[in-house]
């Protein structure tokens, strides 16, 4: 281009720039007032294809998820627990020690991990009256699991641990009831809240040696 007479170069290139600048947006607002749908079309495909390429869960994973919290109740309560052994030592006017030994059956596919937590015990007659609460250990619910408690316990109730004592002494048969809510993890799915709630019936010591008793729930 050839420069006009008094007129710098510079302000000469400033407005051809403006002007393609103009000539450019203009040919745009053009393009789109006429192919806006073809750009809509465009926009809606590209995000379609995006959605449907992003890795989903299962439809069986699904189902897994949402029934997950009622087959982990299925499978606490088709476990069992067989009182091994059970020593209580120590005497005080409100509390004693315990020694127990117990094996956790788990029947499920399922081998979760429970959390400790605390268990109320009372006379399978009275479950509303306990008489004691013990901690019982954290446990991964294989096909057999052995767990083991060692602890100072309060007495809570001293007539229910008396009637549970008199029972334990003078019948063949105690029903005891062991209730509690604790955590269950399972791989990498939800955890959730189960409820453990066994009756465990309890020979006593007139029907074998008074130095071990033997129970399993049910």
């Amino acid at each position: 281009m050839e420069q006009e007479k008094g007129i710098p170069q510079s302000h000469v290139q400033e407005v051809d720039a403006e002007e393609r600048k103009q000539g450019f947006g203009a040919k745009l607002k053009a393009h789109l007032r006429k192919w806006w749908w073809l750009h809509l079309i465009f926009f809606i495909a590209s995000t379609l294809i995006i959605v449907l390429c992003l890795p989903r869960p299962s439809l069986r994973l699904r189902r897994v998820y949402v029934a997950f919290p009622r087959i982990s109740q299925n499978g606490v309560n088709d476990s069992t627990l067989e009182i091994q052994s059970l020593i209580l030592s120590n005497p005080t006017p409100n509390s004693f020690h315990l020694e127990q030994t117990a094996k956790l059956t788990n029947p499920s596919r399922y081998h979760p991990n429970l959390d400790r937590f605390n268990a109320s015990l009372a006379v399978g007659s009275s479950p509303d009256k306990p008489y004691a609460y013990v901690e019982l250990p954290a446990v991964h619910a294989t096909k057999e699991t052995t767990t083991h408690v060692d602890e100072e316990v309060q007495i809570t109730d001293m007539n229910a641990f008396v009637d549970y004592n008199t029972q334990l002494l003078t019948k063949d048969s105690v029903d005891l009831d062991v209730r509690g809510r604790t955590k269950l993890h399972e791989m990498r799915l939800p955890t959730t809240t189960v409820d453990y709630h066994k009756t465990i019936a309890m020979r006593g010591t007139s029907a074998q040696n008074p130095q071990r008793f033997s129970a399993l729930s049910h």
